[in-house]
């Protein structure tokens, strides 16, 4: 074989990041996402798969046909979907958290099983629906530390069972949707304190540890045909002292290949990422990854370095050309599953009334989980006398961008004043110790305290939050604290709960979006009013 013909071999293995938004000027992530004529190039050379981000549903229906058309083969198209395509994409729909569904899991353990089959479900549709055809979901990792700042939420739970039990329930949804799925990240990252985008996490645990726990709910996915696992960036040290997972011959091959006995497609976390990229330029971190028992490689930091490398690789037989071809028929296998154009006729496809009755269905689904999640401690009529504050702590402008944001249109119609803390803003913690509030600030007024609180990749932010306990403990012995609501965190949920008197209004939702605010605050606050404003300001749109 010549090296250009294994060149394009070996580009077929690697996965490319791409907005979903057709412009270059409209890419979220420039220094992530491909241009459109490098796209275009990688693809026309062979690369065999894209990652999304960003954009609409309708655009991105559009923008997958023209990537296979560029490419002229099959190809693998992708999103880190957790939590419904509207999670990524403008005009899907989006579900709750995991963690919130752990959270129904306690007590009703058929409801949540049910839920997270439907999820799954719906979101495979949807996902086909606009031309993905492979999940990245779902998270199998336990997450055994509250302090954990990129898993968190994004998990099923706190105990093997669980997570066990809900990510098979939604594995069997998406396989009715006949979507690919993918196992993440092995061999667990929920007792991380370190985001991998920004650093390399080190776990502790040995192998004895890992069977016992974080391997449980992965040895279940394996067993119930999931079609793919994704390699975290973990170094386990423990088991291997000196190569992370995703480069570790012992955790890919000789745990999962060989004690594990999988022989389904393994993909890396994206490379790009700081827990590899700081220490391994991207053709050694492909070549170690391939080596170590790797299939398919996400989103090397130079994608040209990276297959010249591998393709090096084989060339001079530093890895062996049969690893190569078993690779390529994994990942062959995995798409003809899916090749008849994933079991829809072609008119179906076109139909635009199956797809919007589709979106309706899974948008009163998950209205209908958001009520489910939603915890209240005591029903509440709050009102707001003259100049009373609703403090609404957030972290991505993003979140208020919309024409409608209940969490400052409804508390703003019972005479509630807004005030936003942000980080770029202006800090109302005295002299910055995140204990107490200026509250010379705030006048005499009462407050209403809203917090939007969970982790995000890259950002490596303080997650716990705990910091206002004590400020809200000050504001209740001033008799100023007109209520609570957390979105997000369940841990500082938990610790408020335990703090603050039950006398105080107090309520939390795992999800941020619009429809659990206006659910919980319908709850909170002067419920006629409130509801007045939901009927005349509240419209869902379903968009493709």
């Amino acid at each position: 074989m010549n090296k250009s013909d294994l060149r394009r071999q070996v580009a077929e293995l690697f996965i490319v990041r791409a907005s979903g938004f057709n412009l270059d000027s409209q890419r979220l992530y420039p220094n992530l996402e491909e241009s459109n004529s490098n796209l275009k190039r990688l693809l026309e050379e062979g690369v065999g798969g894209v990652i999304f981000l960003g954009g609409t549903v309708k655009e991105l229906e559009i923008r997958c046909n023209v990537l296979k058309k560029w490419s002229g083969k099959p190809l693998l198209l992708c999103a880190d979907i957790e939590e419904g395509v509207g999670q990524r994409f403008y005009g899907g729909t989006k579900f709750i958290p995991p963690m919130g569904i752990a959270q129904i899991y306690k007590k009703d353990y058929n409801l949540a099983i049910s839920i997270a089959e439907k999820i799954g479900y719906f979101t495979g549709k949807e996902a086909k629906k606009i031309g993905l055809n492979w999940l990245l979901a779902p998270v199998c990792d336990i997450n055994n530390n509250p302090n954990n700042p990129v898993i968190n939420l994004r998990a099923w739970g706190e105990e093997p069972e669980t997570v066990k039990s809900l990510t098979c329930a939604f594995q069997r949804g998406v396989s009715r949707s006949k979507m690919l799925t993918c196992a993440k990240h092995f061999p667990g990252h929920g007792n991380s304190e370190v985001d991998s985008h920004l650093d390399l996490p080190e776990i502790r645990n040995d192998l004895s540890e890992l069977e016992k726990f974080e391997l449980i709910p992965f040895i279940s996915l394996i067993n119930q045909g999931v079609n793919s696992v994704m390699i975290g960036h973990l170094l386990f040290s423990k088991i291997d002292p000196i190569y992370p997972a995703t480069l570790s011959k012992r955790l890919v091959t000789d745990l999962l290949r060989i004690k594990l006995n999988y022989d389904g497609l393994v993909v890396s976390d994206a490379l790009v990422m700081n827990a590899i990229s700081n220490k391994y330029g991207s053709g050694e971190s492909a070549v170690k990854a391939f080596d170590a028992g790797i299939d398919l490689i996400m989103m090397p930091k130079d994608i040209d370095e990276a297959i010249n490398s591998l393709t090096d690789a084989f060339y001079s037989e530093k890895i062996s050309l049969k690893r190569l071809q078993i690779s390529r028929e994994r990942r062959k296998k995995q798409l003809d599953l899916i090749s008849n154009e994933n079991d829809l006729k072609k008119e179906e496809l076109k139909n635009e009334t199956i797809k919007n009755k589709l979106s309706l269905d899974a948008y009163r689904f998950s209205k209908l989980i958001i009520k489910n999640s939603i915890f209240v401690r005591k029903e509440s009529s709050v009102k707001a006398e003259v100049n009373d504050i609703n403090l609404i702590q957030i972290d991505d402008f993003d979140q208020v961008s919309n024409k409608f944001f209940p969490a400052l249109d409804l508390p703003k119609a019972v005479g509630f004043e807004n005030l936003i803390i942000h980080p770029l803003g202006i800090s109302p913690w005295q002299k910055n110790n995140k204990k107490s509030l200026e509250l010379g600030r705030f006048g005499n007024s009462k407050i209403l305290i809203q917090l939007f609180v969970r982790g995000k990749p890259f950002i490596g932010l303080d997650y716990d939050n705990y910091h206002w306990i004590d400020a809200l403990k000050s504001l209740e012995i001033e008799e100023r604290l007109s209520g609570i609501i957390i979105y997000g965190c369940p841990y500082l949920y938990e610790k408020i709960k335990q703090t603050i008197h039950e006398s105080i209004p107090l309520a939390y939702s795992p999800s941020q979006i619009e429809e659990a605010q206006n659910q919980i605050l319908s709850r909170i606050l002067q419920s006629k009013i409130v509801q007045k404003e939901i009927d005349k300001k509240l419209s869902k749109e379903f968009t493709d």
